[in-house]
């Protein structure tokens, strides 16, 4: 199991990574409501969700 701070990079990377996936895929498709621009955001959205309820979590105990 990883420690707090070890899960906090790992989200806040894979974060990035899906941020940059999105923007890139969105300027190639000229069209930020394109399906696929709209599944990684959708999954963006839930990867922040889950950090918030991480940070919430951490700071809770």
């Amino acid at each position: 199991m990883r420690s707090g701070i070890e899960m906090d990079k790992h989200l806040l990377l894979e974060m990035e990574n899906l941020r940059v996936q999105m923007v890139e895929t969105a300027l190639v498709k000229e069209d930020f409501l394109n399906r696929e621009v709209l599944l990684l955001s959708q999954s963006l959205d839930l990867l922040i969700v889950r950090a918030q309820e991480e940070l919430a979590l951490s700071r809770s105990k």
